[in-house]
């Protein structure tokens, strides 16, 4: 079912790649047949839709905005497809989710075997990426929901549940401190910390905390991998400061400690999931909204790190 031009797809092609060239290796096509068929829908509109450059194309602003509408149409032709596919028993729903990377090992795979055994056939889609990244994502309903932390105050998206949790102080199961309790940062400080950096969403909390408590930190290592900063723990006897579904793989295993933090200006992260405004969640999407709530909730409060959930 194709309810969109020809032309309009080869629009969409071209700017994607970046010239005729690379559109037309793409789809297998020569590149003077898209360049006519482009040039026909400029002449129809009346108006240039592409900036013919030595070195490829780009879109001019008239372009840029009729490319918008066209992958937002491209988008919810996908989904009327679906849905159709699932009203004529071709295919048994499908759904899209996005989240933070913690969550590609923690959480997600047991939601997703539990759907596949409660929906046969259903088809899941996961999508990782940074907070901002997510929002964008949602906002352009190319996601079904997404679980998102620290979301923005303005948040163009409907948020089905959320979660307040405090970060914890993450080391080796063999670290001095590993078996202390009430530990405070400033009781930290001899053994070195290793930080995310500005980019990963916990860092502006973690920056907040100390400057509260009055410490200055110097940090050997800064990353914006959760995986990299967790490597560095199991070698040494630095710590980190990260959310309880990052480490939640390694808590099992029993290879990381997680200890609550003492200090009371350190502040609690939002964990939300979402779903895209003026979308009614279809009914694979409304089982994985449940499925993650009580999967959340159970995590946080095995480890006691909540008192606010909604």
């Amino acid at each position: 079912m194709q309810l969109l031009s020809s032309s309009a797809i080869l629009l969409d092609a071209v700017a994607r790649a970046g010239s005729f060239r690379r559109a037309a290796e793409a789809l297998n096509m020569s590149a003077s047949a898209i360049n006519r068929q482009i040039l026909n829908m400029e002449a129809e509109i009346g108006l240039p839709l592409l900036e013919r450059l030595p070195r490829g194309v780009r879109p001019t602003p008239v372009g840029e905005r009729l490319l918008a509408d066209i992958r937002r149409w491209r988008r919810e032709q996908a989904l009327a497809e679906g849905q159709l596919r699932e009203l004529t028993g071709q295919r048994r729903g499908a759904v899209s989710i996005g989240a933070t990377e913690c969550f590609s090992t923690a959480v997600l795979p047991d939601v997703i075997r539990s759907l596949w055994q409660y929906h046969s056939g259903l088809e899941v889609s996961t999508q990782f990426a940074s907070t901002e990244e997510l929002v964008r994502k949602l906002v352009a309903k190319e996601l079904d929901l997404a679980l998102v932390f620290n979301p923005p105050a303005r948040f163009a998206a409907d948020i089905v549940f959320r979660l307040k949790l405090r970060p914890g102080l993450v080391m080796a199961t063999n670290h001095p401190l590993a078996g202390s309790r009430n530990l405070r940062l400033a009781n930290c400080l001899r053994y070195g910390f290793v930080l995310p950096d500005s980019s990963v969403r916990i860092h502006e909390f973690i920056e907040s905390a100390f400057r509260e408590a009055h410490i200055e930190v110097l940090s050997p290592l800064k990353s914006n991998s959760i995986a990299m900063m967790k490597s560095m723990l199991f070698s040494s006897e630095m710590m980190a400061i990260l959310s309880i579904f990052d480490v939640h793989t390694e808590l099992a295993q029993g290879s990381l400690v997680f200890l609550k933090i003492e200090d009371s200006k350190l502040e609690k992260e939002e964990l939300v999931i979402a779903v895209p405004s003026n979308r009614r969640p279809s009914p694979t999407t409304q089982a994985a909204i449940a499925l993650l709530r009580a999967a959340l909730t159970d995590i946080a409060s095995t480890h006691s790190m909540t008192d606010n959930v909604s």
